[in-house]
């Protein structure tokens, strides 16, 4: 294993939201968090790592671009101003609120390494560890937390990674992709230009609750809480992930993924399933989860999240700020995902799963809270992300991102499905896992990709 190599900042800023225009500063504000927050809450932080190529100086960037981020960044922290603010749980409060006042400003780390930007931002198997000093850490005081931290980290000649870092319960990924693609957008542009439509709705009204989820989950989490004496009120919870886990990267292409649902649709002819209603994901998933089996991994269990906000009624803006997220949780026996037509039984367990949400994406939320903070990450395997984020489109005027890295699955034991970098309609996959876990998970995985005429001949997968 390659020795550790220095990560220094070099500078520290705050960066606070600009004056609008002709309206004045923002005004103080408390947001209240819904019963998909509180879900969230007590699941470490989002930590993202956006890699861009950057054949440039250490001193060009901070003489020709640092100055643009930071007044684009100001500029549109304007509208999405909560991520300048706190997440707190004061103990005289009966739940956490989302707090921003004037004067509150979000924290911007400027960096230098003499790291391998390409081994960092390549997909072959490394120490998770390595990614950790690029990203930003944030600060918990007591019962409160920033909202965002920012750290930009430069190898000069060669690239830049942008580290994300927020409390998982103030946004989903929607949310997340909002705020960087409307930043990314000002960088580039140099101004701000956001449509009346495309503002952050901060209205949670727009959550409806008919089953009174909210004081469900708050019963229960300041359970959980208030028994882990001494702690801060806020901290997460620790998904048991072992500490010398490799991570790596897995892509398929379109054709992979062609080849993946027309060997599906063949196997399950006899039920007649429509091929619209395989999805990628749903393929994926399932792949990914009998690959898993198949290299000797003992979960049986898949949980995977679903975007609740369309399916609510009426459903939930595109431009809501927070978290309108839930999860679904399948089991199979271990003899069935590792027969010759595995895969096709995880699709249609995923798919039945899937189709339920029709009937209420609420289904079985009562359940959410509880079962996380019982079983944890344990005996199950979960999905996060999607092939439709848009995570490749953050691009600042330095062109599209290399990679883009979900840097807390080896906290969470979480994979991360995203879009192809490349734009042609692939996939990459993201995981952490032991090394020699990961040696027979990548066997498996491009053995049977790679498998001549079909990834599903009994001789393959």
């Amino acid at each position: 294993m390659a020795p550790p190599k220095s990560v220094k900042v070099v500078e520290l800023c705050k960066v606070a939201p600009a004056a609008g225009s002709g309206s004045g500063s923002v005004i103080e504000a408390s947001l209240p968090l819904s019963f998909f927050d509180l879900f969230w809450l007590p699941v470490p932080p989002t930590q993202l790592l956006y890699f861009y190529r950057f054949p440039h100086s250490s001193i060009y960037f901070r003489q020709s671009l640092l100055p643009r981020i930071k007044h684009s960044l100001s500029l549109t922290l304007f509208h999405f101003y909560p991520f300048a603010g706190h997440l707190s749980w004061p103990p005289e409060c009966p739940k956490p609120m989302i707090h921003y006042a004037q004067g509150d400003s979000v924290s911007l780390a400027i960096a230098e390494s003499d790291g391998n930007f390409y081994h960092l931002s390549g997909n072959k198997a490394q120490d998770a560890k390595e990614l950790h000093p690029l990203i930003p850490e944030l600060r918990v005081s007591r019962s409160t937390v920033p909202m965002l931290a920012l750290q930009i980290t430069v190898f000069p000649d060669s690239g830049i990674c942008l580290g994300v870092t927020m409390p998982h319960a103030v946004a989903d990924a929607r949310t997340i992709m909002n705020f960087i693609n409307a930043w990314s957008s000002a960088c580039r542009l140099g101004e701000i230009s956001l449509s009346t439509e495309a503002l952050p709705c901060y209205e949670k009204t727009v959550i409806k609750d008919p089953k009174g989820l909210e004081e469900m989950y708050l019963n229960q989490l300041t359970e959980h809480y208030c028994k882990s004496a001494g702690n801060p009120r806020l901290d997460v919870l620790d998904f048991g992930q072992p500490d010398n886990t490799v991570r790596a990267t897995f892509e398929l292409s379109r054709a992979n993924i062609a080849t993946l649902k027309a060997g599906a649709m063949a196997l399950h002819k006899d039920k007649q399933l429509p091929p619209a209603r395989l999805s990628t994901f749903t393929l994926l998933c399932a792949y990914i989860w009998v690959s898993l089996v198949k290299s000797g991994d003992q979960r049986v269990s898949l949980s995977f999240n679903v975007d609740c906000g369309a399916r609510q009624k009426p459903p939930v803006p595109a431009t809501y700020f927070g978290n309108c997220v839930g999860t679904r949780v399948v089991t199979a026996e271990r003899a069935d995902l590792l027969r010759h037509d595995g895969i096709v039984i995880a699709a249609c367990l995923i798919e039945e799963s899937i189709n339920g949400l029709e009937d209420g994406a609420l289904d079985g939320a009562e359940g959410w809270v509880s079962r996380l903070l019982s079983s944890k990450s344990e005996g199950k395997i979960w999905a996060a992300g999607s092939p439709r984020l848009g995570i490749y489109d953050a691009d600042f005027g330095w062109g599209r991102p290399k990679k883009v890295e979900l840097a807390s699955i080896d906290k969470t034991g979480a994979i991360f499905i995203r879009e192809s970098c490349n734009g042609d309609g692939g996939v990459e996959v993201s995981l952490a896992l032991m090394k020699h876990e990961m040696d027979a998970f990548a066997s498996v995985f491009v053995n049977g990709l790679e498998a001549k005429g079909s990834v599903f001949h009994r001789s393959g997968l």
